[in-house]
């Protein structure tokens, strides 16, 4: 999802949702009944490349992202098993520039789409009381979960790129997990993760230059393989891979549908019993489209209670 911002000014819009949309190492990670917190994730992207607007090359272009994201969480039991469900609002600034200085945009401070979502655990995800939760033995699990982007955010359609979408889209997942522990809070815990995901959009109808935008779904997959140092640490290894989005304006294809993959790592942190950081970086390695690059902070604090 980083390298589609870098490589096409006609998608930009659309990939600054994309950029905050993956989830991330124990992202899913079972939780007891009743547990909420308070999220405050900071997204920094930055990517650069070369692209291609109605045959004028533009070379030596950035994007960089900064977001900031509240979110709420909170779990419940469903016909026993654990469901959740979120809340958040992506606040920050995108701003998009060439060397050239034919292309500059600044959103300034804006606001993003709202989202809402939840999870619904199918399999090896019982409703548990904490005690239970720190006595239970992990094994397969599995849920589905879903993701709304409501188009409530900032907007300009005299701007190439805004952080508000103009549009909705819907990101449906299936969550997969083999834990390995005698317990959720075994001090070497270790998951491997696996996720399909789909992320289907709704129509722009006043989109930058042309009548109406519309974008196929994005096809992915994220995996994740985690394991506790301790009580207090645990790491992981990251790969995202995704295909698709090609878009279309006033019915006419672009072309600029991408096939990407980015790797990374994240370190999580629990720094007291009601509070946790999670810190992951993702750089794109490989992309269907030459000349350019991107890369990710994602950083993290939850406060639980």
């Amino acid at each position: 999802m980083l390298a589609r911002i870098a490589m096409s000014a006609v998608a930009s819009v659309s990939m600054v949702t994309d950029a905050l949309s993956w989830d991330g190492a124990r992202a899913y990670h079972l939780r007891p009944e009743g547990a909420s917190d308070i999220s405050l994730t900071v997204t920094l992207l930055h990517a650069d490349g070369t692209i291609d607007l109605g045959g004028n090359v533009e070379e030596g272009t950035e994007l960089d992202v900064s977001v900031l994201t509240p979110t709420y969480h909170r779990s419940f039991d469903i016909l026993g098993n654990v469901g959740t469900v979120l809340i958040g609002l992506p606040v920050g600034n995108v701003s998009f520039e060439s060397l050239s200085g034919i292309i500059d945009v600044d959103t300034g401070f804006a606001q993003g789409d709202l989202l809402v979502g939840g999870t619904l655990g199918l399999v090896g995800t019982p409703s548990l009381s904490l005690m239970e939760y720190a006595q239970h033995k992990p094994g397969f699990q599995a849920a589905v979960a879903a993701k709304l982007f409501l188009p409530t955010g900032d907007y300009d359609p005299d701007r190439m790129l805004s952080l508000g979408q103009n549009r909705w889209s819907l990101q449906a997942s299936l969550p997969i997990s083999y834990v390995l522990g005698d317990t959720m809070i075994d001090p070497e815990l270790t998951t491997l993760e696996v996720m399909p995901v789909v992320q289907i959009f709704g129509d722009n109808d006043d989109p930058f230059g042309a009548a109406v935008t519309s974008q196929d779904p994005i096809f992915g997959i994220e995996g994740h393989i985690t394991r506790n140092f301790g009580n207090s640490v645990w790491a992981a290894l990251d790969g995202y891979y995704e295909i698709g989005g090609e878009t279309s304006r006033d019915g006419v294809a672009q072309g600029d549908g991408l096939e990407t993959l980015a790797l990374g790592a994240t370190l999580g942190l629990v720094l007291s019993p009601s509070l946790a950081m999670r810190i992951s970086y993702r750089e794109l390695v490989y992309s269907n489209v030459p000349d350019g690059s991107a890369r990710s902070l994602e950083v993290t604090s939850a406060f639980l209670f």
